[in-house]
């Protein structure tokens, strides 16, 4: 017998870019290996101006909006056929195309030096995120003006990160 294969699909892969900032979001709609000396982390609360990172080690989830920290640079996140891990309580969502999002959220951002999560809508109804981004809804948060990281239960939070100002 002769077998033929016919649209043969290549194993899924996204490159993500770090910059100077050493964060990013992700949103990807599959499972993927976390690369090494990346960490990935869900939000899982949010109060007080902060919202709490909980890491995720292993295999990312698909359909799983995390920030991302690294080293400036391109990290290739390759499909994996592993478990992935439990993210029970992530906050964020996100696309695997551009989209318009309907009322405010949080993306990703550096403000006079400082990376956080800040308000992506002020004025009218909807906001592009782009494709394999994250964001936090605002209807998750609780209207403060910009969020800093706390890192699991600790109170560990950024200060005085030194980057230009740009919003990923």
């Amino acid at each position: 017998f002769l077998f033929v294969v016919t649209d043969a699909v290549a194993p899924k892969s996204y490159t993500l870019a770090v910059g100077e900032s050493e964060y990013a979001t992700l949103f990807l709609d599959f499972n993927a290996a976390i690369p090494t000396n990346v960490k990935a982390y869900t939000v899982t609360a949010v109060n007080d101006g902060y919202v709490t990172l909980t890491q995720v080690t292993g295999v990312l989830p698909a359909n799983t909006g995390v920030i991302v920290n690294a080293t400036k640079g391109d990290y290739a996140f390759a499909y994996s056929a592993d478990e992935a891990a439990d993210v029970a309580g992530n906050l964020l969502k996100g696309s695997v195309a551009d989209e318009n999002i309907e009322g405010e959220a949080y993306v990703l951002g550096v403000v006079d030096g400082e990376v956080g999560l800040y308000k992506a809508l002020a004025n009218g109804t909807s906001w592009l995120n782009n494709a394999n981004k994250a964001y936090l809804p605002a209807t998750a948060a609780n209207g403060a003006a910009s969020y800093s990281f706390r890192f699991g239960e600790g109170t560990t939070a950024i200060e005085n990160v030194e980057v230009e100002n740009e919003v990923k």
